[in-house]
């Protein structure tokens, strides 16, 4: 397909009337009467309409890709349908097709809200938290003997560091039940959602994502932890007690979620 060279066409225009007709489900005629140029528009458009499958069977398998869960839960042609309506407010916006679902969950909570089907927009951004886990940088563990360097009345106020994968995830319905449940195809009977709230843990562990459920208090306090509390202000402001602490630094030091022990910084 070729467009005839024209001095006076504003590259820019051009630029943007090709990004939205391969991005429409059905191309606005001004668009293409403007990249058609001395072509026969009705001609050009059955050229173009390659490009536009094209980006649209991309966007829909990198979204697919992503939510897997979500598609087997909504079925294949919702998620096709919320696929299409999606892409209309967020296009792609970079050549990186990992990035397509970022901002997935959070349209979907707009969407399903009211509908009784919110839960969705939660177990969406399960399943986000898990390619942002992918994503991410990943640093050899340290084991929990690396407190044992550090005297007795100095471990109060020893911050963690913690995996650049690790990502947190609550919600109150059983996001973590709905999505283990629905780890393959043949899925059981749908969880129910009154079982009430699930707390998550998401961390690339081992070259391979791991997702975890806690309980409420543990959560509470990793999600301290992450915002680089000290250990006594963090069991503090979670209202937990020492053995919640100890029980989670074992969990996480086992898990090699950790990377390093450092004293905090006075303030």
């Amino acid at each position: 397909m070729q467009r005839p060279r024209d001095s006076a066409a504003d590259l820019k225009a051009l630029q943007a009337a090709f990004g939205r007709t391969v991005r429409s489900v059905t191309a606005d005629d001004a668009d293409l009467q403007l990249l058609a140029g001395s072509d026969e528009v009705t001609r050009f458009g059955e050229q173009i309409d390659v490009y536009r499958n094209n980006a649209w069977q991309f966007f829909l398998t990198a979204l697919e890709r992503t939510y897997p869960v979500t598609q087997r839960r909504v079925g294949a042609d919702f998620f096709r349908q919320l696929a299409r309506d999606y892409r209309v407010q967020h296009p792609s916006q970079r050549g990186d097709l990992h990035w397509i679902g970022a901002a997935f969950p959070a349209w979907l909570a707009s969407r399903m809200a009211g509908t009784g089907y919110e839960w969705l927009a939660d177990l969406a951004r399960l399943e986000w938290a898990c390619e942002a886990s992918v994503a991410a940088a990943r640093h050899d563990p340290v084991g929990l003997e690396s407190l044992r360097r550090f005297d007795a009345d100095v471990l109060p106020h020893l911050v963690l560091m913690l995996q650049p994968s690790l990502q947190l995830v609550a919600s109150p319905y059983p996001i973590w039940s709905v999505w283990q449940s629905n780890q393959h195809e043949e899925a059981p009977s749908p969880v129910d959602l009154d079982t009430g709230a699930e707390h998550c843990v998401v961390a690339c562990v081992a070259e391979r994502v791991a997702v975890y459920r806690l309980d409420e208090p543990d959560h509470r306090l990793l999600r301290h932890l992450c915002a680089g509390m000290s250990l006594a202000a963090a069991s503090e402001n979670a209202a937990t007690d020492a053995a919640t602490l100890g029980r989670l630094l074992g969990w996480a030091f086992g898990e090699g979620l950790v990377v390093q022990v450092v004293r905090a910084t006075p303030a």
